[in-house]
């Protein structure tokens, strides 16, 4: 997957699936171009959902429909210019961000918001990347290269101690490296669930799971649904 990557829902049907934001490995930005949402009593239009954000209540008008980024959190960090560890525990208002050259295209509609969000990264990259985030980033390329990886492999591949490794992982998405293992692992499964038709055991294999079993214990904890269900829920749709 993209490290930017952004999805239109002309109905913004996605956020009544579950009732709730699905437990990911991404910071999100939910931009509404039409209509809006309510969160806790709250009307927002625009909003971003840290990637360790408890369960959120959501209702919208009948006539909502969105645009939604998700971001690592290392790109979150560059193009809205806050920490990914302070917007992982979430959900944060557009407007209490500091308007960034990203969020201003967004904000316009601008066709150019992802190409904007690229040379925002490339530059913070170059320059003002923190030594955590770009340590995150390898590992987050090495997991979703192979989800089976031992840390400690990939430690040595990138000449770092295992718990160099996991203090970066912390520092800059909030989450142990076990945690975001688990959920990359997550989102590679339901992935491939709504997207494929490979059988259960395939998809568990090839997202890196022991067993079929295992799979399906992190999907009903994190999604709160079957990987049956939300097959089905997706060709339903």
């Amino acid at each position: 997957m993209s490290q930017f990557s952004a999805t239109d829902y002309p109905i913004a049907e996605p956020l009544t699936t579950n009732a709730c934001e699905m437990a990911s490995a991404y910071i999100k930005l939910i931009f509404a171009h039409r209509g809006s949402f309510h969160i806790a009593g709250r009307k927002r239009t625009a909003f971003v959902v840290g990637s360790r954000c408890s369960t959120i209540e959501v209702s919208y008008s009948k006539d909502a429909g969105c645009t939604e980024f998700s971001l690592p959190p290392w790109v979150a960090t560059a193009v809205f210019d806050v920490s990914g560890r302070e917007l992982s525990h979430g959900v944060h208002e557009v407007a209490d961000l500091p308007d960034t050259p990203f969020l201003s295209a967004v904000k316009r509609s601008d066709i150019a918001a992802l190409d904007i969000a690229r040379l925002a990264y490339t530059n913070w990259s170059v320059g003002r990347g923190s030594s955590d985030a770009r340590i995150a980033q390898k590992v987050w390329h090495a997991l979703q290269a192979e989800p089976m990886r031992r840390l400690d492999e990939i430690a040595k591949s990138i000449g770092l101690s295992t718990r160099r490794i996991r203090a970066a992982v912390k520092s800059e998405t909030g989450m142990t490296s076990a945690q975001w293992r688990r959920l990359i692992r997550l989102e590679r499964a339901c992935y491939a669930i709504t997207n494929t038709n490979d059988s259960m055991a395939t998809v568990a294999f090839a997202a890196g799971y022991s067993d079929q079993s295992h799979m399906s214990r992190d999907i009903a904890e994190l999604a709160g649904t079957s990987p049956t269900h939300l097959r089905h829920a997706v060709l339903a749709d």
